[in-house]
C-alpha cells in the first residue's frame, strides 16, 4: 500500500512537470519576441532659474497740499496722462462716499437704458449671451481664487448686465423703466444730502497711477543698475514715505528685475547676453503670462562669485506696476524634440550608399546611437540626434541638419519606440 502511494506521488509530480514544460514551450513560442513600446511625441522642456527678485521702476510720488477726502476717478493701475484729474476732493468722508454711490447709480442707469433699447434692435444672439454668462461666472471664480477682488467685482457687474440682457432677448421683460425710475429716485435723495467737491487732484506726470507706496520707490536708482552688485542688493532698505503722499506714478514703461544668481548661472546667462538671446520670466503670484525680458547686465566681482542679474522689461499692466519683491522663474533656453526614454537607446550598425569621384557606388557601415521602432511586425533601427538629455529621457531632433546623421533614417513623430525587449536587432520579426 505504501509502495502504491509512493508511485502515485511520483507519477503526479512527473505529470505536473510535463504539463509545466508544455506550457513553457507554448508561452515561449508565442511571447518570446514580445516587446513594449512607447509613442514618440513632441515635447518642450525649458532650463529655468528659480529665485527671489527685487523690481526696480522709475516712480514719482503724487502729493497733495490741501486737506479734505479724496475720491478717485480712476482705478488703481490705470494709465494716466500728465495733468489728468485723478481724484476729486470733498470736505468729509460722507460726501466722498455719496459721490461714489451716485457714480455707480449713473452707470447702472446707463446700462439699463442701453438694454431697454436692445429689445427693439435684437442685435445679440442668445447663444452669445449664454456664453458671456458662463465666461463671467468662470472669470469671477478665477479672480476670487487668485485674490483679485477688484477684478472679481467688475466681473460681477458684467455678469449682472448679461443676465439682464438675456431677460430682454428672451422677452421675459420689455424694458427696465421701473428699475431706472427707482435708481433715479435713490440718486436724487443722495444728491440732496451731498455737498459738492471742494477741489481736484491732478497727475503730475504721465504713466501708471498706483494708490499705494511701499517705501522702496527711492531705494534703488535705475540709472545705476550696471554697478548694482551683491553687496548693494543685500543692503536694499525701505525709506520713509512723506505724509502728504497719496500715491505714485510709474513714469517709464521700462522696468527692471534684479536678482542674485550663482556663478554657473551667471556664465550661462553671459553666453546668452553675448548672443542677444531674449529670456522670459514668470511671476506666479502676479500673473500667469510669460514676460519677455532682455539681459541688461550681469554684475560680478569675478567668475567664481555670485552676481546680480539685471533684466529689462517693457511689458506693463496694473499687477506688475504693484509688484516689488517676488518669486520669479527665469526661462533661459527651451528645447523641443521627440521624447524618448533612455531605456530605448541602443547602438547598432547602419549603412549608407556613397559615390566616389568616378561615380562608383559603395556601401559604408558604421555603429551609431539609435532606437528600435516597431513598424508593423518588424523592428527597424533608426539613428537619433539628441538635442536635450534629462535623467530618464532625451529629446531627439526630428529633422537634424545635414551632416549630423551618418544615415538618412531617423526617428519620426508617433513612431512606436521599443523600450523593453530581448535580443533586439534590425529586421527582427515580432510575433
Amino acid at each position: 500500500m505504501d509502495k502504491l502511494l509512493f508511485k502515485r506521488i511520483i507519477i503526479g509530480i512527473l505529470s505536473v512537470l510535463i504539463v509545466s514544460y508544455i506550457v513553457y514551450l507554448i508561452v515561449s513560442a508565442n511571447f518570446v519576441n514580445a516587446v513594449q513600446t512607447e509613442e514618440a511625441v513632441s515635447t518642450t522642456v525649458s532650463d529655468e532659474i528659480h529665485t527671489k527678485a527685487f523690481i526696480v521702476r522709475e516712480e514719482s510720488y503724487v502729493k497733495r497740499d490741501s486737506g479734505g477726502v479724496l475720491s478717485y476717478n480712476i482705478d488703481d493701475g490705470d494709465d494716466v496722462s500728465g495733468g489728468q484729474t485723478i481724484a476729486d476732493i470733498y470736505r468729509n468722508e460722507n460726501d466722498a462716499v455719496s459721490r461714489k454711490q451716485i457714480d455707480a447709480i449713473n452707470k447702472q442707469i446707463k446700462n439699463l437704458q442701453s438694454l431697454s433699447q436692445s429689445y427693439y434692435k435684437n442685435s445679440v444672439g442668445l447663444d452669445t449671451i449664454n456664453s458671456q454668462i458662463s465666461n463671467n461666472i468662470f472669470t469671477i471664480s478665477e479672480d476670487v481664487n487668485n485674490g483679485k477682488l477688484i477684478d472679481a467685482n467688475s466681473s460681477c457687474e458684467n455678469l449682472l448686465f448679461s443676465i439682464c440682457e438675456r431677460q430682454i432677448t428672451t422677452g421675459t421683460v420689455r424694458n427696465f423703466n421701473s428699475k431706472i425710475n427707482e435708481l433715479r429716485t435713490r440718486r436724487n435723495k443722495i444728491k440732496n444730502n451731498c455737498s459738492p467737491k471742494i477741489g481736484t487732484l491732478s497727475s503730475p506726470k504721465a504713466g501708471y497711477f498706483i494708490t499705494s507706496c511701499d517705501g522702496y520707490e527711492k531705494s534703488v536708482n535705475s540709472n545705476n543698475l550696471k554697478e548694482f552688485g551683491v553687496k548693494k542688493f543685500n543692503k536694499i532698505k525701505k525709506k520713509n514715505v512723506p505724509k502728504n503722499v497719496i500715491g505714485k506714478i510709474v513714469t517709464n514703461p521700462n522696468w527692471y528685475v534684479t536678482c542674485k544668481v550663482s556663478p554657473d548661472d551667471a556664465v550661462k546667462l553671459s553666453n546668452l547676453m553675448n548672443n542677444d538671446v531674449t529670456v522670459s520670466i514668470s511671476m506666479p503670484n502676479i500673473t500667469s503670462e510669460k514676460i519677455p525680458s532682455y539681459i541688461y547686465s550681469i554684475n560680478q566681482k569675478s567668475r567664481k562669485t555670485k552676481g546680480v542679474l539685471v533684466l529689462r522689461c517693457d511689458y506693463m499692466n496694473k499687477y506688475i506696476a504693484n509688484a516689488r519683491s517676488e518669486n520669479i522663474d527665469i526661462t533661459t533656453v527651451s528645447y523641443t524634440g521627440l521624447k524618448v526614454s533612455k531605456r530605448a537607446i541602443h547602438e547598432d550598425y547602419v549603412e549608407k550608399t556613397v559615390k566616389d569621384k568616378k561615380g562608383k557606388k559603395s556601401v559604408k557601415r558604421k555603429k551609431v546611437q539609435g532606437v528600435y521602432v516597431l513598424h508593423g511586425s518588424e523592428l527597424l533601427f533608426k539613428e537619433i540626434s539628441i538635442s536635450y538629455s534629462a535623467k530618464d529621457y532625451v529629446l531627439c531632433e526630428p529633422n537634424p541638419n545635414d551632416g549630423v546623421l551618418f544615415s538618412n533614417e531617423t526617428l519620426q513623430l508617433y513612431d512606436q519606440v521599443v523600450v523593453k525587449g530581448d535580443n533586439l536587432y534590425d529586421g527582427k520579426i515580432i510575433h
